[in-house]
């Protein structure tokens, strides 16, 4: 169907993109950088629901609001993946060649997910499952039509503990999930 000419909707939609998604040794291991919202998970919904590598599809633009990062993990080695990646996981927010945010990880907390204690399979996830736990920003950064964007997720090892180590293997039952979301408006044509 084709586009109405000069007819634009704004909608709240957030976008993200996955570091990991997996249980037990992933099949390529996770590297000490990664470029999240490229080429690699376009067409998987559970990693990405962006439609075109590195940049909004058409003519669309985006206002960034908030930043979130879903960790999840479970498992025998649960604890000290979720202690290790907060500590070790910094990211880049970019938007064309220009850095616009960085912090570690636990500066984003994702806003949601699972929350609670069951003694018996330890879960542990990044911040409240409540709207006030997410990273508002104090301005918004605007993604023009046709700019492209990414997020650099880089892993700085504390002394001998290095993350990588257990992401990149442990326990046949350890479930992993690093996932990066952009949270806004995006103005898009009407069909």
């Amino acid at each position: 169907m084709p586009r109405l000419a000069g007819v634009r909707e704004r909608r709240h939609q957030p976008f993200w993109d996955s570091l990991i998604r997996v249980t037990g040794a992933p099949a390529a291991p996770v590297p000490p950088s990664s470029r999240l919202f490229g080429n690699a998970n376009v067409g998987n919904l559970s990693l990405t629901n962006l439609q075109v590598a590195g940049q909004l599809a058409s003519d669309q633009t985006y206002v960034i609001l908030s930043l979130r990062c879903w960790l999840f993990f479970e498992g025998t080695n649960a604890r000290t993946n979720y202690q290790q990646v907060t500590s070790q996981l910094y990211f880049t927010l970019n938007l064309g060649d220009k850095p616009q945010f960085q912090a570690p990880i636990w500066y984003t907390p994702s806003g949601g997910g699972l929350w609670g204690f069951d003694s018996t399979t330890p879960v542990f996830t990044l911040g409240d499952p409540t709207q006030e736990a997410i990273l508002k920003l104090a301005r918004p950064i605007v993604v023009p039509v046709r700019q492209n964007f990414n997020v650099n997720m880089e892993f700085f090892a504390v002394g001998t503990t290095d993350a990588l180590t257990l992401l990149n293997g442990g326990a046949a039952d350890d479930q992993k999930v690093i996932m990066f979301m952009i949270d806004g408006l995006q103005t898009r044509d009407v069909q």
